[in-house]
């Protein structure tokens, strides 16, 4: 598929393209099958691995391997699955020792993976009553220093102009604050998740907006962002965390409490329910975003992110082992990491959904939050979301390359020469990381394809 040409002659070559695939699987089918019918889960139930703690003991052992890497994320990632406090810590430790002994094209894909199982399993940790020792605190610590250096090799040997994975930052970001919010001898944090889930329960009886929609009867006077107002009030840390992360931490338990009702055996709430109200959500924080970032100019904000990334980058490399010991300081963060953090939620929820509707409204903030990216940062997430739902349905979605081809027009017509540029550049790494993710799947689907001939 060709992208169009741009207002100077050259073609802009954005189009999303696809990666071929001989199993003749869509990538929604494919992505499904990997997650809901993973083929190392049911092996290992097959060969007497039953409960979660049974199958987690035995995935740690093989940490190398991206299959066993990418099950043991899916296996965590299943809320109904429930895991002893010792195989929880075990997998956190193992996760933060795996070695990363070579670099190459492929250890892009991995080191993403690496790190979404290890901020998943650390996330299980938050929602148990669990106080993690110093001991293994600081060695999560450590490991930051240690993931940005393998990141900053793996960049050097695929050297395609991009500095940064912002995928993996941000995945940093969130273990490094949610480590700071442990660092208490007390298990006061159940008692945040607690209040929220409480509050949650009386917010889905009065919730306006899409729910409306949906045949619900609502008063007039209540909002979204009043009752998260409520709910950020009553909450404390007594080690300092990013600004972000506060209304992160909320997002997180209201999408925790809505899957876990609505995918249990009891079916609290309907999943279509469940999907509603995130997305009401989701919206709401988006809008409050786009709010602040109105009547600015395209990529108003470059200048000051790539300053705050560069520091950034210093601190997670330099800094490693003593980051454990700035109490006193907040975390480090780069701008506009909440709105990048709700685009990842809509984008976990569209991998979950099979609802036209959901992928739709994901459609409309992800190429809203384009349009009005403030920074590369929103950039990125913003794409690999467009992408994601392009490569789910590629005819529904078949204007992304239209929308593409016009937002390298825009950035063309304003001047910003270097940054359509570096858009170029994002772009293919997007759409390359996508091909790699895609492989992984594609080649565990045939290893489950065979396996079923035998």
């Amino acid at each position: 598929m060709e992208g169009s040409s741009s207002q100077n002659g050259s073609s802009t070559n954005t189009a999303p393209g696809n990666l071929e695939n001989n199993n003749s699987l869509s990538y929604k089918t494919i992505l499904y099958e990997n997650m809901f019918n993973n083929r190392i889960l049911l092996k290992l139930g097959e060969d007497g691995f039953i409960t979660p703690d049974e199958k987690a003991k035995e995935l740690i052992k093989e940490l190398s391997e991206i299959k066993y890497l990418y099950a043991l994320k899916v296996l965590f990632e299943n809320l109904q699955n429930e895991f002893s406090s010792q195989v929880l810590a075990n997998s956190l430790e193992a996760l933060v020792d795996t070695p990363f002994n070579h670099y190459s094209k492929e250890s892009v894909a991995r080191l993403e993976l690496h790190l979404r199982a290890l901020v998943t399993v650390l996330e299980r940790i938050c929602f148990l009553p669990i106080v993690l020792s110093k001991e293994l605190r600081d060695k999560v610590y450590n490991s930051l220093a240690k993931f940005a250096e393998i990141h900053r090799k793996t960049t050097q040997v695929i050297e395609i102009g991009l500095d940064n994975n912002f995928r993996r930052n941000f995945n940093q970001f969130n273990q490094q604050n949610t480590l700071h919010s442990l660092r208490d001898d007390e298990t006061w944090f159940q008692e945040i998740i607690r209040r929220v889930r409480d509050l949650l329960k009386t917010a889905l009886n009065i919730t306006p907006g899409i729910l409306t929609m949906a045949g619900i009867n609502l008063p007039n006077d209540c909002s979204i962002l009043s009752m998260l107002t409520q709910i950020r009030q009553s909450l404390s840390f007594k080690y300092p965390v990013a600004s972000y992360y506060v209304d992160w931490r909320i997002m997180l338990i209201i999408q925790n409490n809505l899957f876990i009702w609505s995918e249990s055996s009891e079916k609290i709430i309907s999943k279509k329910f469940s999907e509603l109200v995130l997305m009401e959500y989701i919206w709401s924080f988006l809008e409050r975003e786009w709010g602040n970032s109105a009547d600015k100019f395209i990529l108003d904000s470059q200048t000051k992110f790539d300053e705050v990334s560069n520091k950034v980058v210093k601190t997670l490399i330099n800094a490693g082992g003593i980051l454990n010991h700035l109490s006193g300081n907040k975390p480090i963060a780069l701008p506009h990491t909440l709105w990048f953090g709700i685009l990842d939620l809509a984008q976990n929820l569209i991998q979950r959904s099979s609802r036209i509707a959901t992928y739709g409204l994901c459609y409309y903030l992800a190429i809203e939050s384009l349009n009005k990216a403030p920074s590369s940062f929103i950039q990125f997430k913003s794409t690999e979301l467009l992408l994601h739902l392009y490569n789910i349905d590629s005819e529904m979605f078949s204007m992304i390359e239209i929308d593409f081809d016009q937002y390298t027009q825009k950035l063309s017509e304003n001047n910003l020469e270097d940054s359509l540029e570096k858009f170029r550049n994002l772009l293919t790494f997007v759409k390359e990381k996508y091909h790699e993710d895609l492989k992984i799947l594609i080649i565990l689907e045939k290893e489950k394809r065979e396996k079923e001939k035998v």
